[in-house]
């Protein structure tokens, strides 16, 4: 499974041919301001990071010292555009066994918050925090899964005090940065079999 945005970095990476002039400097200075970003430019590429990822075991294409290398090299608009650094199942394997202290997954989960923060979301994030914005759940319950559950003797669920979750998720913003969402990655249906 190939990508545009996987030959987007193949090609940057790949070629070697990095412009340093066209580098987003404060993105970078950005990134290493964040929780996790203090490493970012010990990475030495050694892949230790690519061969613990979970990710990375069934989706060839995702490579965490990659994005991080593309961070360091403040390829800013390529990761945006790039539905790997919304893949990240932060477990943190890479940060347990990266030998220089580097914190791939707090920096894609940085690169991920940057991009939402300029309007940039994957689908399948935005359809979860429309979901929980609108019944406080991350998956909407049908009714015939709680019939079914009515059925075998199993407890009902519990309510969800939606107004609470609504005036939590109003303060954090997360409600005004939905509706400013200028661009969505993936598909719909992408989404659901990702």
């Amino acid at each position: 499974m190939t990508s545009a945005s996987t030959k987007t970095e193949s090609s940057i990476i790949g070629s070697g041919k990095v412009n340093p002039s066209k580098a987003d400097q404060s993105f970078i200075k950005g990134l290493e301001k964040l929780p996790g970003g203090e490493a970012l430019r010990k990475c030495y590429q050694c892949g230790v990071c690519i061969s613990s990822c979970p990710i990375a075991r069934y989706l060839s294409e995702y490579k965490p010292a990659q994005i991080v290398r593309m961070a360091v090299y403040g390829l800013k608009d390529q990761l945006f555009a790039s539905r790997n650094i919304w893949l990240c199942s932060t477990c943190y394997a890479c940060l347990e066994r990266c030998p220089e202290g580097v914190r791939p997954a707090d920096i894609i989960r940085a690169i991920a918050n940057l991009a939402f923060q300029e309007g940039i979301i994957h689908i399948a994030f935005k359809e979860a925090a429309t979901t929980i914005l609108n019944t406080g759940r991350m998956f909407e319950v049908p009714e015939i899964r709680k019939k079914k559950r009515e059925k075998v003797g199993l407890p009902k669920l519990p309510e969800v005090n939606i107004d609470e979750v609504k005036k939590l998720l109003k303060s954090t913003g997360l409600d005004e940065r939905l509706s400013h969402v200028k661009k969505t990655l993936g598909s719909s249906e992408q989404a659901k079999s990702e």
